[in-house]
């Protein structure tokens, strides 16, 4: 009995790794078809692009259309727009988020169930929703075409205040009790004791952030009027005309702006599966 139930257990665990190496496969194979597709040539790419030679580094591989990107498009200019934009979103943006679950998670206070209740709701209506509202808000205020008006919409967001609440919820109370005692306010609480110890939930918001502010494209639309803060979702246009679309210098573009989430990802993916799978237990 026990050889055939460690046989079964056997066969069952190599099923599931089969499964696992299919749902890989199908996650990874759009990022090798671009960054493949990036180095062939504008006709080879066309032909392919329908078969599975897509997917395979073969014939007359260049760099060819990374140089026709910088020379068509400022590149750097639209790099360091979304650059500034996703990295202030990000640090100002977990300041905020993080410390507005940290009051509704540890904190008891006249309001919060009603808070917590808003916060919830907020989460499930879409950002198309109330998109007008705010660009009319922004344009009151005089901050179209600017910087500010690509940030300051989006620091405060219920989905991240909500996994910091969740996040929050689970810390032991007695720790906050106890710092209470020793004579530490709320602020130095939260900054010198409960931040040190939540940095997979920060990585794993970070990282959702930065992924959202880099590939925005519908705001920095509305709000801006010219090249000076375009990011580089919006260059991408510049790419194609009225007659044809060169692909291959899409794929190219599209690699580049695609790197820095990757290395992202890889740098941060230990806290990232940490925070999810903390997550998943408290749930």
């Amino acid at each position: 009995m026990m050889a055939g139930s460690k046989k079964q257990k056997k066969i069952t665990s190599f099923l599931f790794y089969i499964l696992y190496l299919f749902v890989a496969v199908i996650f990874l194979a759009p990022l090798v078809f671009l960054f493949v597709s990036a180095m062939k040539e504008e006709t080879q790419l066309v032909s392919d692009m329908s078969t599975l030679k897509a997917f395979l580094p073969y014939g007359s591989l260049t760099l060819d259309n990374y140089v026709q990107v910088f020379e068509k498009l400022d590149f750097l200019h639209y790099f360091r727009n979304s650059a500034l934009t996703a990295v202030f979103q990000v640090a100002v943006g977990m300041f905020i988020n993080g410390m507005m679950g940290y009051a509704l998670g540890l904190l008891t206070f006249r309001g919060r169930k009603a808070l917590v209740s808003l916060m919830i709701a907020l989460t499930i209506i879409p950002t198309e929703a109330v998109i007008i509202n705010r660009f009319m808000v922004a344009f009151q205020l005089g901050m179209i075409n600017t910087f500010w008006s690509l940030v300051i919409p989006n620091l405060a967001t219920p989905m991240y205040v909500y996994l910091f609440y969740q996040h929050f919820r689970g810390m032991p109370k007695d720790l906050l009790e106890a710092a209470v005692i020793d004579g530490e306010s709320y602020t130095g609480i939260f900054f010198r004791i409960m931040t040190p110890l939540s940095k997979p939930i920060y990585a794993t918001v970070a990282i959702m952030s930065f992924i959202r502010a880099w590939g925005d494209l519908l705001w920095p639309t509305l709000v801006t009027r010219d090249n000076t803060w375009r990011t580089l979702p919006q260059a991408l246009r510049g790419l194609s005309d009225s007659v044809y679309t060169f692909w291959g210098q899409i794929f190219a573009f599209s690699a580049m702006i695609t790197l820095p989430i990757l290395v992202i990802f890889l740098v941060f993916q230990r806290q990232f599966v940490q925070s999810v799978a903390m997550t998943g237990i408290k749930g």
